[in-house]
């Protein structure tokens, strides 16, 4: 897109001026900064091997939907003995809420996206009520008529809902338009 300097800043873009026309470039949050340095430090810890194929959007994503997993445990109890709801109406309602907190999450510090929300959000919607349906209700029903162990089973589907889900954020919901910013190339002045 083209325009002034000052439309640019306007729209929370950095404005580059290449051969006279003014390019416009998303810039990320410092936050989004901090936490790509934060993952990218994390994944150095990692053997080589695994560095080359885990990528740094993988390590933020577990950080992020691992905290959402505790916030929807706290919303499961806090719904189900205060409020005292059936517990699939409480269990929906918690999942629902960490879906909420984690796709925004993922959105501006993991994948650090600043594309069409109503269309993110929308293709989010599905992917998390079809990993309801697969994996939560379905996949592990299957374990459940297979005798598996509940807890051994609610782990089995945790895993590979985890899989599930990040695959389509980062192929679908959040694709990549643009190459990676690794976290040494961003502008130290900036943070």
């Amino acid at each position: 897109m083209r325009g002034s300097h000052a439309d640019v800043r306007r729209r929370g873009l950095n404005a580059r001026p290449i051969l006279g026309i003014v390019r416009e470039e998303r810039v990320d949050s410092p936050a989004a900064q901090r936490f790509a340095r934060f993952t990218e430090r994390i994944r150095e810890l990692l053997p080589q091997p695994l560095q080359r194929v885990i990528p740094v959007t993988f390590i933020g994503y577990a950080i992020i939907n691992g905290s959402a997993f505790a916030l929807d445990m706290l919303f499961l109890s806090i719904i189900a003995r205060i409020v005292e709801l059936p517990y699939s109406v409480s269990f929906s309602i918690g999942y629902a809420l960490a879906s909420i907190y984690a796709f925004f999450l993922n959105r501006w510090l993991n994948f650090r996206e600043h594309g069409d929300l109503g269309k993110q959000s929308g293709k989010y919607t599905f992917v998390i009520v079809s990993n309801y349906l697969i994996w939560i209700v379905g996949f592990a029903s299957l374990l459940d008529l297979w005798g598996v162990q509940i807890q051994v089973a609610r782990v089995i589907a945790a895993c590979l809902e985890g899989i599930y889900i990040y695959l389509l954020l980062r192929l679908w919901v959040f694709p990549r338009h643009r190459e990676e910013i690794l976290p040494d190339e961003v502008d130290a002045d900036a943070v």
